[in-house]
C-alpha cells in the first residue's frame, strides 16, 4: 500500500487533512467544534451505500450508536438481513431497531438509486448526509485487464457516486444543509502498480467531490472525500489474503473517521487521509 511520504507530496494541490492512528480518528482534530454540533445533530438521516460488511457497515454501527437513523443498502437482500440482524443486536434493540431502515438495489441502476432515495424519504422524511461506499477492485495489470473488468469498476465506484450525488443533492438544497461523503483511497491521490480501473475510479471521486463542493457552495451542503490506507477488509482481503490483519485499520477506525468528517466542521471539497 502507499506510503505517507508518497502522499503528502500532493497536499497542498488538493487540500488532504491526514489523521493517524488516534482513538477517535477525525475527532481529535477539532474535538470541540464537533462536540459543540453534535448537541444538535443526534436524530440525523444518514443514507449508507455498500454498507452490508466493512468500512459501510462499520459506519452504520457508529452512527446507530449515536442516536442517527441510518439506511443501509446493497444489491444483495440475503446481505442486507445479515446486516440489519447484526446492527440490531449490537445496539441491544431485540426484535427490532426503530431508525434503522435496510434497502436493495444497484448503485449503477438511475431507476435503482432513485428507488432508494425515495424509499428513505417516505421513512424518515430528509436526507441530512450520504455516504457513498460501494465499492469493487480489479488488482491485475492494465493489459490483463478486461473492458468488462474496467466498466464494473468505474460504474459501481464513480458512476453510483454521482448517480446519488444528483438524486440527493435537491432535496439538501431544499433542506439547506447536508453533507455527502465519498469514501475515496489513498490509491485516489497517488496512483500504483495492478490498481488502473480502482485508482482512477477514485481519484474521480477526489475529482467529483470537489466539483461538487464548487457548485453548492453557499447552499449549506458541505462535501468530503475520504482517502483510507490499508484497512482489514474482505475486498482488500480477498485481493491480498498473504497479508496480515493486523498490521492494518479496522473498519471501526476509519468509521470513526467518517463519523467525525459528517459533523460538517472542515472546509467543504476536504480529502482527508486516514492512515494507520
Amino acid at each position: 500500500m502507499l506510503s505517507i511520504s508518497c502522499i503528502m507530496h500532493i497536499i497542498s494541490a488538493i487540500g488532504v487533512l491526514s489523521f493517524g492512528h488516534h482513538a477517535n480518528g477525525y475527532k481529535t482534530y477539532m474535538d470541540k467544534s464537533i462536540q459543540d454540533k453534535r448537541e444538535s445533530n443526534v436524530g440525523r438521516v444518514v443514507l449508507i451505500t455498500g454498507s452490508t460488511r466493512g468500512i459501510g457497515l462499520a459506519a452504520a454501527a457508529e452512527f446507530l450508536r449515536n442516536g442517527d437513523n441510518t439506511a443501509i443498502f446493497c444489491r444483495h437482500q440475503n446481505h442486507v438481513d445479515e446486516a440489519v440482524d447484526k446492527l440490531t443486536a449490537d445496539q441491544g434493540a431485540g426484535s427490532g431497531c426503530e431508525g434503522l431502515q435496510g434497502l436493495v438495489g444497484d448503485v449503477r441502476d438511475p431507476d435503482s438509486v432513485d428507488y432508494v432515495v425515495k424509499a428513505v424519504l417516505e421513512r424518515f422524511g430528509r436526507i441530512d448526509i450520504l455516504i457513498n461506499n460501494a465499492g469493487i477492485a480489479v488488482w491485475k495489470p492494465i493489459e490483463e485487464t478486461t473492458d468488462d473488468e474496467w466498466d464494473e469498476v468505474i460504474k459501481t465506484n464513480l458512476k453510483g457516486s454521482f448517480l446519488f450525488m444528483r438524486a440527493v443533492l435537491p432535496i439538501m438544497k431544499r433542506q439547506g444543509s447536508g453533507v455527502i461523503i465519498n469514501i475515496s483511497s489513498g490509491l485516489g491521490v497517488q496512483g500504483q502498480a495492478k490498481y488502473s480501473a480502482y485508482s482512477a475510479s477514485k481519484f474521480g471521486l477526489v475529482g467529483l467531490v470537489q466539483v461538487v463542493a464548487d457548485e453548492t457552495s453557499g447552499t449549506g451542503i458541505k462535501v468530503y472525500a475520504i482517502l483510507p490506507g490499508g484497512v482489514a477488509t474482505k475486498l482488500h482481503l480477498d485481493m491480498h489474503p498473504w497479508e496480515d490483519p493486523s498490521k492494518m485499520m479496522t473498519p471501526e477506525h476509519v468509521a470513526k473517521t467518517i463519523f467525525g468528517v459528517a459533523e460538517g466542521v472542515g472546509a467543504s471539497g476536504s480529502a482527508v487521509e486516514v492512515y494507520f
